[in-house]
């Protein structure tokens, strides 16, 4: 109930933090990329509502297997798409720092964000915080809270958020992914090649979370590195950004404000 509540009022702040003078004339109505972004936000903030509410955590709870698809599920696609859906201006302008102009955050807060989430994952596979959360209460909602944070964290280095900028250049973004996603192969290496099991649970339900780490589980950080891949490529093919963030399918990346 708790997360539903948070999902519900973090809703209503993306929703106060957009709003817009209303407009009697010239108005056009359609769906465009405000929309796009708010409803990826939206969709984003109903996968974590249903994934982490009570009814389905206490079936998740019972085998090991479910948990991994849990924990992917929250930070590979539900948290890519909170950032598609570009809140941190919103959330900016509803407490009164309105934004003027492209912003970069600066290679920092990349470095921290790629060091919290990477090291917060393999921790969550370890024995004894395997065991401290795994039963319901609030240790519990509060590990998820902060997985479903850090991967918040994690994926606004590497998509933009307009007006604001990414600090990493395509390139940079690249190997950011490709480091993460070696880190979550190598946790999945490690659960599935074990003889013997690390939980209470058999060990054919941890290679079988192996397995989704290995595969699924590194699927978003592919599709997104291929698309960085593309425009870096595009960029030393002497086009320039610009163009690309005003056509394709890929703008969601750009550096420059869209």
């Amino acid at each position: 109930m708790t997360v539903v509540v948070l999902c519900a009022l973090l809703a209503g702040c993306y929703w106060l933090g957009g709003r817009r003078p209303l407009r009697l004339i010239d108005a056009r109505p359609g769906w465009g990329a405000r929309q796009w972004r708010a409803a990826a936000f939206l969709g984003g903030l109903t996968i974590v509502a249903l994934s982490l509410s009570e009814p389905i955590d206490a079936i998740v709870r019972q085998t090991f297997w479910m948990r991994t698809i849990q924990l992917i599920v929250v930070v590979m696609v539900a948290a890519p798409l909170l950032v598609l859906g570009a809140p941190t201006p919103r959330f900016q302008r509803l407490l009164g720092n309105s934004i003027r102009g492209p912003q970069r955050p600066s290679r920092r807060g990349a470095l921290l964000a790629f060091v919290l989430f990477n090291s917060a994952l393999p921790l969550d596979y370890l024995p004894s915080i395997y065991a401290a959360t795994a039963a319901a209460g609030w240790i519990r909602q509060l590990a998820q809270l902060a997985m479903a944070g850090l991967g918040f964290f994690f994926w606004s280095e590497v998509i933009a958020q307009p007006p604001r900028r990414c600090a990493l250049s395509h390139v940079e973004r690249v190997f950011y992914l490709f480091l993460s996603s070696a880190q979550i192969r190598i946790v999945g290496l490690i659960l599935g090649f074990a003889s013997t099991a690390f939980y209470a649970t058999p060990l054919v339900e941890q290679q079988l979370a192996a397995g989704i780490l290995l595969v699924p589980g590194v699927l978003t950080d592919l599709i997104v590195l291929t698309v960085c891949l593309y425009l870096w490529l595009g960029q030393d093919d002497g086009q320039p950004s610009r163009r690309q963030v005003l056509t394709g399918p890929s703008s969601f990346l750009s550096r420059n404000r869209v």
